[in-house]
């Protein structure tokens, strides 16, 4: 869920079994950690139950336009399948603000828990003739750059926040999904990255996506954007 000003909560079951939390204002991270109590799921179900959140999908907006509004999206996805997804600019369904209160007030609760941080190992990041490596080099992360058509190979030091600033965007911005993306015009330009955790969980992405429209291409060109990495793709 993510909620005004740039806060970001995630609460989600991991592949062992386990709770993960993300408690996130922009960057780095409040609290990340994962711990054995599900208890969170029944209380979280609840909140949805009390206030009807499984009727909100769609996007809102205000009747009138606002500038400088409030942005928030919810996405909800169950073991059977099932999801919630809505977003909503200034606007939202009735009760909205009182849910989100007590969705808050519910995560709140576990903000003291231990740390236990799952960290990136590497990542692999390629579009049509680019292709990037990140990865921990003591301490500093070592960014490497090769252009097939150009022939620039480059290699950049940047500071560790780089490798937290990605696992987090990885989290917070869904790019753990795997699967392929794929257009048939022959337009479409391909895109893959590949990501290790330090747990081991790796998450393969790859697409051909239209003029690079698919959200993760747009993630991850605004991260490497954000860090001065310039690819000189022909696009």
């Amino acid at each position: 869920m993510r909620r005004f000003d740039g806060y970001r909560y995630l609460v989600e079951e991991t592949k062992d079994g386990r709770v993960h939390f993300l408690f996130n204002e922009d960057y780095p991270d409040e609290k990340d950690f994962v711990i054995d109590d599900h208890s969170v799921f029944d209380s979280l179900q609840q909140i949805v139950l009390n206030h009807k959140m499984y009727k909100y999908q769609g996007h809102y907006d205000p009747p009138m336009r606002v500038l400088d509004g409030q942005s928030w999206s919810l996405y909800v996805k169950y073991a059977s399948g099932a999801k919630i997804s809505a977003d909503g600019y200034m606007a939202g369904p009735d009760g909205y603000h009182q849910a989100f209160d007590d969705i808050i007030n519910c995560l709140d609760r576990w903000k003291e828990t231990p740390v236990e941080v799952n960290g990136l190992v590497s990542f692999d990041y390629t579009y049509v003739n680019g292709h990037c490596h990140i990865e921990p080099q003591g301490d500093h992360v070592l960014v490497t750059i090769d252009d097939e058509t150009t022939g620039k190979h480059e290699e950049i030091e940047k500071p560790l926040e780089m490798l937290e600033n990605l696992r987090v965007t990885t989290i917070t911005e869904d790019l753990r999904d795997n699967g392929t993306l794929k257009s048939d015009s022959p337009n479409s330009k391909p895109f893959k990255f590949d990501i290790i955790f330090s747990n081991g969980d790796r998450y393969v992405y790859e697409s051909y996506d239209l003029d690079y429209k698919c959200h993760k291409t747009e993630v991850m060109f605004w991260f490497l954007e954000r860090w001065e990495i310039d690819f000189h793709f022909i696009k």
